[in-house]
C-alpha cells in the first residue's frame, strides 16, 4: 500500500511537472480533441445559449456535436464555428474557454488534483494548488509563513490543469466501486491517481479581456448556429 501511494504521488508530480514545462498555449481549442467523446458536455455560444451533447468531431475551426433536444428527446448533428463557442464544460469543469477572462480566474475553485498554472511575461512558471488568492492586483501564493504576490501585470497566461474526464459510464462506475476502482481495467489509472491531464487556458494577457458575466440562456432545442 505504501509503495503504491509513493508511486502514485511520484507519477502525479511528474505528470504535472511535464505539463508545467511543456504547455501548448497556441492551441487551447484542440484540447477538445483530446478528451473523451463518450460523455455529455455543455456547449455555450457567445449569445449565451447552451446545448447539451456529445462531441463527435473537432477541427482547427469547428466543433461537431450530437446535440440533444429537450423538446423531442431526439438528437441532431450541429456544427459550431470555433469563433462562436464561448465555452465547453462538463459539470463545474471548463475544458475550453473562448475568451481571456480574469473574472474566470477569480471564480475558479480548484479541487482535488487540479492545479493552477501561471506563466509570467518573463517566462517563469508556477504550478500551484490551493490556497492562493486572486484579486485585481494579481495572484497571491500562500505557503506556510510566506505570501508571494505575482502582479497581474507580470502574468502572461493562467491555466487550469484538470484531469481528463471519465466517460459517462466510467464516472458512474467510479462512484459505485469506491476503492475497488483500481481493479477495473478501464479505471485503475484514475484509482491510483495516474490519469492524464489537460491544460485549459482561462486568461491570456495578449488577448482582449472579457469579464462579462458568463451564464447561459435557457437551454433550447438543437438548432444550427
Amino acid at each position: 500500500m505504501l509503495f503504491r501511494s509513493i508511486l502514485a504521488s511520484t507519477l502525479l508530480a511528474t505528470s504535472i511537472f511535464s505539463l508545467a514545462k511543456s504547455p501548448d498555449p497556441t492551441e487551447p481549442w484542440l484540447v477538445l480533441s483530446k478528451i473523451t467523446r463518450k460523455r455529455s458536455y455543455q456547449i455555450e455560444t457567445r449569445d449565451r445559449k447552451c446545448v447539451q451533447g456529445t462531441i463527435t468531431g473537432v477541427t482547427t475551426d469547428r466543433l461537431t456535436a450530437q446535440v440533444y433536444s429537450n423538446l423531442s428527446g431526439s438528437s441532431d448533428t450541429v456544427i459550431f464555428s470555433r469563433a462562436d463557442v464561448l465555452r465547453v464544460a462538463a459539470g463545474r469543469i471548463v475544458y475550453f474557454s473562448g475568451r481571456s477572462s480574469w473574472a474566470d480566474v477569480r471564480a475558479l475553485d480548484i479541487k482535488g488534483r487540479e492545479r493552477l498554472k501561471i506563466v509570467t511575461t518573463a517566462g517563469k512558471t508556477y504550478t500551484v494548488k490551493a490556497p492562493y488568492t486572486v484579486s485585481d492586483e494579481g495572484i497571491t501564493l500562500n505557503t506556510p509563513g510566506k505570501s508571494t504576490l505575482i502582479s497581474k501585470g507580470e502574468i502572461a497566461q493562467v491555466y487550469d490543469i484538470v484531469v481528463k474526464p471519465l466517460t459517462a459510464n466510467g464516472e458512474y462506475l467510479a462512484g459505485e466501486l469506491g476503492p475497488m476502482i483500481i481493479f477495473d481495467p478501464d479505471l485503475w489509472a484514475y484509482g491510483l491517481h495516474l490519469e492524464q491531464y489537460v491544460l485549459v487556458l482561462l486568461y491570456n494577457a495578449s488577448d482582449p479581456e472579457d469579464n462579462s458575466t458568463a451564464q447561459c440562456a435557457e437551454i433550447t432545442g438543437a438548432t444550427s448556429p
